[in-house]
């Protein structure tokens, strides 16, 4: 029922993230593209990944410290937006723009970022935001943005896609990116079916959280709370000062990347071997994640594909053990990144991290799944990890506030389509409280 909450901004979305068309071969998709699979965001490899991390502003370019902030919270991708003006033109950005193309300077100097971005391990969204005050963009103009996004950006490896702002054409632009490129995936914003003050973008049942209504602390660990009750990722952000937008063009126009408050840092898996039936953490900060070990939309996974999970040092100071059964843990006790390879035979895998004694885990110098190689399969069913080195990042102000477990709850035997209908009453927490159990046996079947 989420999938056709999403599925509002066209039916042509849902075609547009498909790779593998009748004029390509895969060997042509660009290495580390994320596509979407049935309900969910998927990778080469056929694991679902759940991006998690912040937006970059128009014009903005984070700091050396910031990425590395970035990795000590775990953050897996971000979001870069692009300012588009009148034509589909990506002028140069920041507050003192460099002098450049007027519809390509701005792709050129997202290349850059892009690149260090990728290099960090992170995954990449580019969106497409106006780049003038009251400047709505056209279908016409973001068919052509989106060609030159395509055009440009066509070997790129280690991106998620090209999202635009709300639009009725979607299906439109869904079949214009497809021609110019069918191994990029389409994302349109829309209002989060579970908040009506949040947005997200979406394509088909896919979809992540990009706008976090007032931004505060609490407010964000709700949405946060949403994203693992539905399975979706999300980009931190909040609004500037007086509310209004920055074009990332010119004095004034530039504004910082929000610090992400501590409630929203938690463990999360980045990469999963095979289809969530839930995850999240309880009160005592103990993190419990179940999958199926099958590809979302079908079929099997190569065997030893592994699992990524997040373990940041914030939220387990002292150490972490970790209790697999259904598979077997191949990362280093205590890692940053933990990583479970699915044992033969088995048809349900389910972790366990629990505070432990011993030195926090330390994030990897690059982010995500890239730190889970293909390991054995078979082996014992359960194994142990403890341990770590290293000590944490520190996220803004606050205490780290725990999600709650994904399939717990009152209502999950509950009509789905008569919940929906009191959906925009209902706030993000409460909201993923009740429908959580519910929308994780839907996007099983």
């Amino acid at each position: 029922m989420l999938a056709g909450l999403l599925v509002a901004s066209g039916e042509g979305v849902g075609l547009a993230g498909r790779v593998g068309a009748a004029s390509t071969t895969a060997a042509e998709v660009p290495p580390g593209t994320v596509s979407r699979t049935a309900n969910f965001l998927t990778d080469a490899a056929g694991r679902v990944v759940l991006p998690r991390g912040v937006t970059v502003p128009a014009g903005a370019v984070p700091t050396a410290e910031e990425l590395r902030r970035w990795l000590d919270y775990g953050f897996t991708a971000a979001r870069l937006e692009l300012p588009m003006t009148v034509g589909g033109g990506f002028p140069p950005t920041g507050a003192q723009p460099p002098a450049g193309d007027r519809e390509q300077g701005g792709l050129e100097q997202a290349g850059a970022l892009v690149a260090d971005l990728t290099d960090h391990g992170l995954t990449v969204v580019l969106s497409i935001v106006p780049g003038a005050r009251g400047y709505q963009p056209s279908t016409s103009d973001l068919t052509a943005g989106l060609r030159r996004l395509a055009e440009r950006f066509r070997t790129t490896g280690g991106l998620i896609g090209f999202e635009v702002p709300p639009t009725p054409a979607a299906g439109d632009l869904a079949t214009a990116l497809r021609a110019a490129d069918p191994h990029r995936t389409l994302w349109v914003g829309q209002q989060a079916p579970f908040d009506p003050a949040a947005q997200v973008a979406a394509n088909g049942g896919a979809g992540y959280i990009t706008a976090w209504a007032e931004g505060t602390p609490a407010r964000a660990a709700q949405l946060a709370a949403a994203g693992d009750a539905f399975s979706l990722g999300w980009f931190y952000d909040a609004p500037d000062a007086d509310g209004r937008p920055a074009t990332g063009i010119g004095p004034g126009e530039v504004r910082d990347a929000a610090t992400p408050p501590a409630e929203i840092v938690r463990p999360y898996p980045a990469a999963v071997a095979g289809v969530p039936t839930s995850y999240g953490s309880d009160g005592a900060g103990v993190f419990r994640l179940v999958y199926r070990p099958v590809r979302a939309g079908g079929g099997a996974l190569p065997a030893g594909t592994p699992t990524a999970v997040i373990v940041p040092g914030w939220n387990y100071s002292a150490g972490y053990q970790a209790r697999v059964t259904g598979g077997q843990v191949t990362s280093a006790p205590g890692a940053g990144v933990l990583c479970v390879v699915t044992a033969a035979g088995a048809t349900e895998v389910r972790v366990e991290i629990v505070p432990a004694e011993g030195t926090a885990p330390v994030a990897p110098p690059r982010a995500g799944a890239v730190n889970c190689p293909t390991g054995p399969t078979g082996g014992a069913a359960a194994a142990d990890a403890a341990g770590g080195t290293g000590a944490p990042g520190s996220p803004g102000a606050g205490t780290p506030a725990a999600a709650p477990a994904a399939g717990a709850g009152a209502g999950a035997d509950a009509d789905p389509s008569l919940l929906l209908l009191v959906l925009p009453l209902l706030g993000a927490a409460l909201t993923a409280a009740v429908l959580g159990p519910v929308f994780v046996r839907l996007r099983r079947r």
